[in-house]
């Protein structure tokens, strides 16, 4: 992963702060296995903790608001993720 992320804006997308702070949770996650600095019982808890994150989407009042994009922050969550288990499973 770089270090670098480039999301699309749109209508209706998540709310940035919350993919942002997704995105950072499941880095410090990778960062902590990298380092060896985690067990396996504390990968899950926090694996479930960070999955159970909002990601709510965009809105000003009832109507929507600008945001990431959908399809692109939940294609980039799942390389996260499938980096993780590759991990964990080595």
């Amino acid at each position: 992963m770089g270090n670098e992320i480039y999301f699309d804006t749109a209508f209706g997308g998540y709310v940035k702060k919350d993919v942002l702070a997704k995105i950072e949770a499941y880095n410090r996650l990778i960062s902590e296995i990298n380092g060896m600095m985690i067990s396996d019982a504390s990968i899950n808890a926090e694996l479930l903790k960070i999955r159970h994150m909002p990601l709510r989407r965009a809105r000003i009042l009832f109507l929507p608001a600008s945001g990431f994009d959908l399809s692109q922050t939940d294609s980039f969550i799942e390389d996260l993720e499938r980096e993780i288990a590759d991990k964990v499973m080595l």
